[in-house]
């Protein structure tokens, strides 16, 4: 593996950041460099960004730090923040770290009933809130009545008072603290920093118990797989209830002292990845597969687009291959794979805000047919792998290094191996403290200094390869076994499908249950000759014969038991709102097989649909 990306001049924090805690990084920051910007926001109110340095961020940490130390809280409590990504969330994140309070976050538009469960198990005493009316968009729930003490809403309630007396709006809570005794806590590195919970996709929600050593240990390996500086810009748009955003796009700034622009939200990340102009984006790869499919859209629509398209993806990936592996090209070669590429790139760079440097896919397996679309095309893209118990990355590449298909070898300082099931173990410094609550859980899955992932795997020269979930392989009644994520990505690679799962297990063969695309299928539709909006065309034999065709051409080189024989075609997409998706975009299978347990009845009796 190449490791030329090394060689890039950068700052590297002056010390082991991971012997640390996360405020005393903010207390050194905003004693090193007090007048540099620390985070940028916009503020509705004034129509506009506005930027805040690190003195400044340190003041206002201050201030509800001293706000928090008046609610009398134990060290451990807990105080959950139900808030999108911004200041105030970072702001509560140090102050509550710096009394020893435990932080558990919540995705913003997380549902209700979730969110209900999430502050009843962790016994939430704070919660913090945009809004009076989303606290109280929960209703009078039983679990809520004993465990929080206090609700801060960040904006001033509107219209009568609200009812819930725990109630405030924060400039009311912040006035009533004035002068509070302030007792610092919060200094030692081992100390139980955090509680985030797991998506649930296959159950209820697990609590992972991380410290600060877990959580700095994993930004600073990160950092020493791939060095930045305090000339980085961050954009800042995946939910800071992630932990792949929190660690990687917030506390590894903090070590740097690099500044973080907070998007307004996705709807606006194109404008706003103009404004931030960011050198380090964190994406994950519905991102990216939506980059590929409308790039290829626009291209296919006339000949000369698609063969410059394709010329520039040929000529591209050779380049990269070549720079990657050490190998001359040959100088016509790369002077026509560079012309090339800046001619089709360059546009595309220019939408990241023209000086982007690093691009870290995580989050989710990203197919490989992206990835090598994205290399070709000049974005400097690094792929890794790793989950909330082990809070966030555990392998990932250098820059320059990326084989599509594979996540990377180890991050420094964190061992992984597969045991006899392919279930890949990991032991490193940022693995969990356990499952809150869960003793025996965690008992399954720590063992003998190693965390049991629940994921599959193999290696290729040291790099890491995911294949699939070990709960969630399916057994058909051949015996053969398959993994229903490694099909639905497959299946998603063709711009038809927006969402798909995968059903099978028991049976012969499997079938899919697939939302389509509404501009794809319309396309599609009117070429078999169907009226797109009817309300029967969907279930149409030719429409099913056309996408059982195109399904079996996505999955030409897969395993042979990944044979799809009946589909049907759905039109409204799933969402979290409406809970069949997690606040990661998960599909939730058990409620979706629910949902749709009378299509799913008649998927396994249906006889495949005649070829024209």
């Amino acid at each position: 593996m190449s490791g030329r990306s090394e060689t890039r001049i950068c700052a590297k924090p002056p010390a082991d950041a991971s012997t640390g805690t996360i405020p005393s990084l903010l207390r050194a920051q905003a004693t090193r460099r007090p007048t540099a910007v620390a985070y940028v926001a916009h503020d509705p109110a004034e129509g506009r960004f506005s930027a805040i340095t690190w003195a400044e961020m340190a003041e206002r940490v201050a201030e509800r730090t001293a706000a928090l130390a008046s609610e009398a809280l134990e060290p451990g409590a807990r105080v959950a923040l139900w808030l999108p990504n911004g200041i105030e969330w970072v702001a509560f994140d140090h102050a509550a770290l710096s009394l020893g309070l435990v932080v558990v976050p919540l995705f913003p538009d997380d549902a209700p009933a979730n969110a209900v469960d999430i502050l009843a198990d962790s016994g939430a005493r704070i919660v913090v809130v945009r809004t009076a009316a989303q606290w109280e968009s929960l209703g009078d729930r039983a679990q809520l009545r004993t465990g929080v003490q206090r609700v801060i809403a960040l904006e001033e309630p509107r219209g009568t008072r609200p009812s819930d007396p725990r109630l405030q709006s924060l400039r009311f809570w912040l006035a009533g603290a004035r002068g509070s005794v302030l007792t610092p806590a919060g200094r030692d590195p081992d100390a139980l920093a955090t509680i985030v919970y797991t998506s649930g996709t296959t159950g209820r929600p697990k609590g992972v118990m991380l410290s600060h050593r877990n959580l700095l240990a994993v930004a600073q390996a990160v950092l020493d797989r791939n060095p930045g500086s305090d000339r980085d810009v961050f954009l800042s748009y995946l939910p800071l209830a992630h932990i792949f955003e929190r660690v990687v796009g917030c506390y590894l700034p903090l070590i740097l002292g690099a500044p973080v622009v907070f998007a307004r939200s996705v709807a606006h990340l194109q404008e706003d990845l103009l404004f931030a102009r960011p050198t380090i984006l964190l994406v994950v790869p519905s991102v990216l597969e939506r980059l590929r499919h409308s790039v290829t859209e626009r291209a296919e629509r006339t000949p000369p687009t698609r063969w410059l398209l394709r010329a520039a993806l040929a000529r591209g990936w050779a380049l990269f291959a070549a720079r990657r592996d050490g190998r001359r090209l040959g100088l016509a070669r790369t002077v026509l794979g560079l012309l090339l590429r800046s001619l089709v790139g360059r546009p595309i760079r220019r939408a990241f805000g023209g000086r982007l440097r690093l691009a870290v896919s995580g989050g989710a397996v990203l197919p490989e047919d992206t990835a090598r679309f994205c290399l070709s095309l000049g974005l400097p893209l690094v792929e890794g792998y790793g989950l909330t118990e082990a809070a966030s990355a555990v392998t990932g590449f250098c820059l320059g290094a990326t084989r599509p298909g594979r996540v990377g070898p180890a991050l420094p300082g964190m061992e992984i191996r597969l045991a006899a099931s392919g279930e890949i173990l990991v032991r490193s410094p940022g693995v969990m403290l356990g499952y809150w609550r869960r003793p025996n859980l965690t008992g399954e899955v720590l063992r003998d200094g190693w965390l049991y992932t629940g994921d599959l795997g193999t290696l290729q020269d040291g790099d890491l390869c995911i294949t699939g979930r070990l709960k969630q392989m399916m057994v058909l009644s051949t015996g053969e076994k398959i993994s229903p994520e490694a099909v639905e990505a497959a299946i998603l690679r063709d711009p038809l499908f927006r969402q798909a799962m995968v059903l099978g297990e028991g049976e012969a063969r499997l079938s899919v249950l697939a939302v389509v695309d509404a501009a794809m299928w319309t396309q599609l539709a009117q070429d078999l000759g169907l009226d797109p909006a009817a309300e029967d065309a969907l279930d149409d034999a030719r429409a099913r014969r056309a996408a059982l065709d195109r399904i079996a051409a996505a999955l030409h080189d897969g395993p042979r038991a990944a044979r799809v024989r009946a589909v049907r075609l759905l039109r409204t997409p799933w969402t979290v709102e409406d809970g069949l998706l997690t606040p990661t975009l998960k599909l939730r299978r058990a409620v979706l097989l629910d949902r749709f347990a009378g299509t799913v009845a008649a998927l396994r009796g249906e006889p495949e649909p005649p070829r024209a």
